[in-house]
This record gives structure tokens, sequence and C-alpha cells, in this order.
């Protein structure tokens, strides 16, 4: 289907200029709902497979989507949860360049994808691919702090995610990565505690883990010692220890991969 329609936008566009192209691509778009999801996907496809033309192809998506990129955030959450780890690395790059530039634009569904997008950070994994997974995620929610802030799940998802993979990221290769993954919990723990208090009990057994890293510790001191230096609602512990922690923040640190076989396993 892909394939198809990225020989449809192709074939509209060959041999005309930038602005021709654009009229052209604009006209078939108009003739109905079929020809804009076609001509939406195939740029969509052309900013995994071709680089060199992704920042021409997101521009004409972002002119000619008129669903607010609904039909391409439904595409990118189904690559993401069924056919992420088959994705060439081109494509694997592009892919998170891609969600990097939703995030920008501020369109809406963009923190549903990037959520998704945690999901393929496995825990315990060191391998390259892994790494760089975590910390390009990392990037983008430290250049868009505010806009991570208009989203109180996405925040606790986070937070939840980062502070389980600090815990693997102890070795002095990791170290600079493991301090990026610190100032950004503690800014979140700090700045917006009661959202990442809907996490529940799991948040203490995390913050325990993490514990001896002296910004986490200090953290630590005040939410046993001094609650409200957290946020004035906050009542203590047992505030945390009381709210039972949801399943779908357990589920957010099984990626897909996992998921569907624990699904298999436990069905049979």
């Amino acid at each position: 289907r892909l394939e198809k329609c990225v020989g449809i936008v192709q074939s509209l566009t060959n041999g005309l200029s930038e602005r021709e192209a654009n009229d052209a691509l604009t006209a078939n778009v108009c003739k109905g709902q079929q020809q804009h999801e076609d001509v939406c996907l195939g740029l969509f496809c052309l900013v995994l497979t071709e680089p060199n033309q992704a920042q021409r192809s997101y521009r004409d998506l972002t002119l000619l989507s008129r669903d607010g990129m609904n039909g391409v955030l439904v595409k990118i959450n189904q690559i993401l949860m069924e056919k992420f780890l088959k994705l060439h690395d081109v494509s694997r790059t592009q892919l998170v360049w891609l969600v990097r530039e939703l995030v920008k634009g501020g369109v809406m569904g963009a923190d549903g994808v990037l959520m998704t997008l945690m999901k393929q950070i496995a825990g315990g994994d060191l391998s390259s691919k892994n790494l760089w997974l975590a910390e390009s995620v990392l990037d983008i929610l430290l250049d868009q702090k505010e806009w991570v802030g208009k989203s109180a799940m996405l925040v606790a998802m986070a937070v939840y995610t980062y502070l389980r993979l600090m815990v693997d990221h102890g070795t002095s290769p990791l170290l600079q990565l493991r301090q990026k993954e610190v100032d950004f919990c503690i800014s979140m723990l700090r700045e917006r505690f009661m959202d990442c208090a809907v996490i529940g009990r799991d948040l203490v057994r995390l913050l325990q883990n993490v514990a001896r890293i002296p910004e986490m510790e200090l953290l630590w001191k005040d939410l046993l010692h001094n609650p409200v230096a957290l946020s004035p609602q906050f009542t203590g512990l047992l505030h945390l220890l009381t709210a039972r922690t949801s399943r779908k923040f357990l589920a957010c640190r099984l990626t897909p991969d996992m998921e569907t076989k624990l699904l298999f396993m436990t069905s049979r």
C-alpha cells in the first residue's frame, strides 16, 4: 500500500518544479478522501525512505493534510507497534526525526506517538541501537519540555520510563546519558510532582533504586522528611504507598514485541 502511494506522489510530481509539484498534489488531494489519504501516506513514506527529500516531503505533508495528520499518526503508531524492529536503520532514524518534527509543530496526538515510541526502549538492553533510541527520545523530551508539560500522562510515563532506564546507565561510558536522564527526571519531579504522583507506589520503588545518585538522594530526603517541598498537595510517603500503580505504567515498560509474546503465552 505504501509503495503504491509513493508511486502516486512520484507520478504526480516527476519533472515538475517545487511550486508546480505542490499545485499538482493540492489539485489531487481536492478530488476526494481516497486521493488525500494516498498523497499523505506517499509523502510519509518518502520521509522514511528518502532522507534528502524529508524536509520538503514533510513540509508538503503539513500543507496538504486536511485531517490534522491523523491518518499519518495512525500509520506511525501501527509501524511502531508492529514493524519497528524490522525497519532499516535509515527508516528508523527518519521515523524518530519525523516524531521530533510532529512534536515541534505541536501536532495534536503527537504525545500518543511519543509514548508509543518510548515503549520501544527496552530496559536492560545496552546495545547501541537501544541506547541511541533512549537518547534520541530523551533529547525530544528535553528540547520540548514546555510542550511535554501540557500532557500529565506523558510527564508520568516519561519519568517512569527514565527512572527505570537510569539504573542501566551507571558505567563510565554511559554517565553522560545518565546525567541527562537525571536532569530530566529531577526537573519533572520538582516542577510537576503531582503529575508524577499518579504513578503510585511503584514510584517509591523506582526512586529507591536510584537514591544513591546525589541529586536523587536530595529528592528522596525531601520525599521522606519535607514532602511539601515537592508539592503543597503532597502529604508524604503514605500518599504514594496507598495508591496502586495502574497497569498502563507497568505495560509501558514492555516493548510491543514482548507484549505480543506474553499475550500469546498467557492466552494458550
